[in-house]
């Protein structure tokens, strides 16, 4: 991995030597450094793209935290503008590090109007009754993300709907096995990004109940929720600040607590209502709107 960083920071520092950029876009803490060197040598804006509150998520040690958050305040001097992906986010780092020209760019996918697989693709997949509910999980297949709370719940003998999880990760092999044990447990492998609306178009219920297992956690919008109201399919997720307060704007499903037993209720009651979703335009959540915040703030940028 040292290697790796040493390689890239090679190639980079030569190939901006060359092309004398006008701008730089980290996307995350790692690279950081390398952009402050950059910017050093070739005199250009500065974009810190934080995809989490980078000091503060799920698997980080407290030493690689502290060390992360030094970093930031080390180099918080010559970042010109800073991209966080929810609303929660952009107070802490103005707060904690200090004042800096802000915008929220939420994960939300880019749309084709190609549509590569069937409205009832799940059904046919995994033989799903019709009169049965699908509820379906997208994403990182590991610890934090409530996978042990929806096998808790979907196991249970009166729960008459299905689950698919769609992904990958640590948990993936374990999964499988409990696909095999329960009729109404499914596993899909992974499938490119461009095609998850597509496949999750098929489901009734998109699952995010995401731990609060740190403060990047608590206060994120993790990109399958966009994912899922894009598709056209209501929202189950965890009852955090942005996530509540996103769900109930746009009236994209419900949120529901990290308890079993709320959990499990909740389930129940979806699997007998029928009541449609109606959600809001859902147009200033698109990726077609992220793109246009993103280039405003490179022309506010360069008009500086």
């Amino acid at each position: 991995h040292g290697l790796s960083l040493c390689e890239l920071t090679a190639k980079m520092i030569l190939g901006a030597i060359r092309q004398k950029p006008d701008l730089i876009h980290c996307h995350d803490v790692l690279v950081l450094p390398l952009g402050v060197i950059v910017k050093l040598i070739t005199r250009a804006k500065l974009v810190y793209d934080a995809h989490e509150l980078e000091s503060n998520r799920n698997g980080l040690s407290k030493f690689d935290g502290v060390l992360t958050l030094y970093f930031e305040r080390l180099l918080w001097k010559f970042v010109d503008a800073l991209i966080v992906v929810s609303p929660s986010i952009d107070p802490w780092y103005q707060n904690t590090i200090g004042p800096k020209l802000s915008l929220v760019i939420l994960n939300s996918p880019l749309i084709s109007k190609k549509t590569p697989y069937e409205s009832d693709y799940l059904r046919k997949r995994f033989l799903i009754p019709a009169d049965k509910r699908i509820f379906i999980y997208v994403g990182n297949l590991s610890s934090g993300r409530g996978i042990e709370l929806l096998t808790q719940t979907f196991t249970h003998p009166s729960i008459a709907s299905h689950l698919v999880f769609l992904g990958y990760g640590d948990l993936a092999d374990d999964l499988k096995q409990l696909a095999m044990r329960y009729t109404n447990i499914h596993f899909h492998d992974a499938v490119p990004h461009a095609d998850v609306v597509s496949i999750v178009q098929s489901a009734d219920f998109g699952l995010c109940m995401i731990e609060n297992v740190s403060l990047s956690d608590y206060y994120s919008l993790p990109n399958k929720i966009f994912e899922y109201c894009f598709a056209g399919i209501a929202v189950l997720a965890s009852d955090f600040p942005d996530i509540r307060a996103l769900i109930s704007k746009y009236k994209i499903g419900k949120c529901s607590s990290l308890n079993h037993v709320a959990f499990f209720e909740t389930v129940k009651l979806l699997e007998i209502s029928n009541e449609k979703l109606e959600p809001l335009d859902l147009a200033p959540l698109s990726w077609q709107m992220q793109e246009q915040k993103l280039v405003g703030l490179y022309r506010v940028l360069f008009e500086n």
